[in-house]
């Protein structure tokens, strides 16, 4: 049985994990370092598992840490809330926090608020990062929510997914100034602004060179982000591989042109993953809400 855990040293587990330093942890919180360490030990033995690894630095959780966090930000987000409510805050907002892969952004959240009817109910902390970052943050419990691509890694009984749609990559180029593709595939070489090896699309893309017509491109540009790629395609830089929902304007403005190869349109699944545990009664709702939108890209 665990007795005696005080909500103090969750708070303190929250800033500290934040921070992954005593000293800027310990002034955050306005006691001393060593204050600090003995509350951190003490929520360890009540818990039976060490929280952090101490031989890293900076300060990394353990794997059991990763989970407890989770679980210790929703008790509080849900203890903070129902306190106000009981005090008769009529401002009472709650807040859900989700990471997405900056291409998905600009598409997911318009969507979701533009469907929620009590959206000002909440306040939405969204960060759009790097694709593979996103995995790290729901691992770490840094985050209710991430936005993202299939991942075999997330394809566990650790996590649930909801697919919320299936994308296509479509390979474009912008227009020269008679309003024909800047480039075709009856240019000796073509340049390509490509996604980085590691990245989901990045394999695909690397997928598809491997089994066709490689030796037509020439990289010129790498970039984690398919908002940059698509500025540089935009700009008569080179050809690339971009997702439908995010050049629908573009394609109907004639900024952007379709180039027709065989097989070249790459199938592409996004999901929303969050861990198995509960989490708190608004990401709850959310949760629920969201896997009821009909996500079919116009």
């Amino acid at each position: 049985m665990i007795n005696n855990i005080e909500i103090k040293w969750l708070y303190d587990l929250i800033v500290l994990e934040k921070y992954r330093n005593f000293t800027i942890a310990s002034d955050m919180r306005s006691i001393s370092q060593s204050s600090l360490s003995r509350r951190i030990q003490a929520l360890e033995n009540n818990l039976g598992f060490e929280l952090f690894d101490r031989e890293t630095s900076p300060l990394q959780l353990t794997e059991k840490g990763k989970l407890f966090i989770l679980h210790a930000r929703n008790l509080l987000n849900d203890f903070e809330y129902n306190i106000d409510r009981i005090k008769g805050d009529n401002n009472l907002r709650s807040r859900v926090t989700i990471a997405s892969a900056h291409s998905l952004a600009g598409y997911i959240f318009p969507k979701i608020l533009g469907n929620l009817k009590n959206y000002k109910d909440k306040i939405f902390h969204v960060e759009a990062i790097n694709v593979n970052e996103t995995v790290d943050y729901l691992r770490d419990g840094r985050c209710d929510f991430i936005a993202s691509f299939y991942d075999d890694d997330l394809m566990n009984p650790q996590f649930l997914c909801h697919k919320l749609f299936s994308a296509k990559l479509y390979l474009v180029t912008a227009p020269n100034h008679f309003m024909r593709p800047k480039f075709s595939l009856e240019d000796s070489s073509i340049p390509l602004m490509n996604y980085t090896d590691d990245s989901y699309m990045g394999k695909k893309v690397n997928k598809f060179l491997q089994d066709h017509q490689s030796e037509l491109f020439s990289t010129t540009f790498v970039s984690s982000m398919s908002i940059l790629l698509k500025d540089m395609i935009k700009g008569g830089y080179g050809v690339g591989w971009l997702p439908d929902y995010s050049i629908q304007e573009e394609l109907q403005n004639n900024q952007l042109m379709i180039i027709p190869m065989k097989e070249s349109v790459l199938s592409v699944d996004i999901y929303l993953y969050r861990s198995s545990s509960r989490l708190s009664t608004s990401s709850e709702g959310l949760w629920n809400f969201i896997k009821a939108i009909d996500w079919t890209i116009a």
